[in-house]
């Protein structure tokens, strides 16, 4: 009996250490699928953290670059001597002669402005904005013209800038709105795009006379 008694204890024994070793098992292949699992759900969070991150950035440039346009645009053909060279019937002064004064293209904006108060054009004195090779650009001179880039392509990458010019007229004075659109996408990812939309008020009316020069 004492025989038959070790030889029971040493197969429990056994059969205890087989289910040990199996839960053992079972325990660490359930621990690496949870860690799989977590992994998983910790990277797609990390991936969404990061998109927001990037269109923030993206935003806030869009909005750096409105935020110029509009400003400057704001002043488009103003002139300090515009109280004698301005009426319903008869614009003479230098800003708005001619048709370089103020014109909206498909990209493009060009106008000037009495940047120094003194009534004449000087040669950097015509602005404006164009989007070229993804970049906003700004013009700094009028002859020859001098464009420089004031966004970053590797940050932002602009698509496309129209504007649309409205007019209307208030005892013999165009009062003018530009509606300015911006699209610009995201450099590693064109297929994520922002647009930004905003009406400026320009501050210098016109006479009725120059309407079919500036108001087609």
């Amino acid at each position: 009996r004492p025989g038959c008694m070790l030889a029971m204890n040493t197969r429990n024994a056994r059969h205890q250490r087989g289910e040990t070793l199996a839960g053992l098992l079972v325990g660490v292949a359930l621990g690496m699928l949870v860690l799989a699992a977590g992994a998983h759900m910790l990277a797609q969070l990390m991936r969404g953290h990061r998109l927001a991150l990037q269109d923030s950035h993206l935003q806030q440039d869009l909005h750096f670059a409105m935020d110029l346009m509009a400003s400057e645009l704001q002043d488009a053909q103003y002139s300090a001597h515009a109280w004698t060279s301005r009426s319903p019937q008869a614009c003479s002064d230098a800003f708005c002669d001619g048709s370089e004064d103020f014109s909206l293209a498909s990209g493009r904006m060009d106008w000037t402005l009495d940047r120094n108060h003194n009534g004449v054009q000087d040669n950097d004195e015509c602005t404006g904005f164009r989007v070229r090779a993804g970049a906003l650009q700004v013009r700094t001179a009028c002859v020859p013209e001098v464009w420089t880039a004031l966004t970053d392509t590797a940050s932002l990458r602009l698509s496309r800038l129209d504007a649309t010019l409205h007019c209307q007229l208030h005892g013999g004075w165009l009062q003018r709105q530009v509606q300015l659109q911006l699209e610009a996408q995201w450099p590693q990812d064109a297929a994520r795009t922002l647009q930004l939309q905003r009406t400026v008020a320009l501050r210098n009316p016109l006479p009725q006379a120059v309407q079919g020069r500036y108001c087609p």
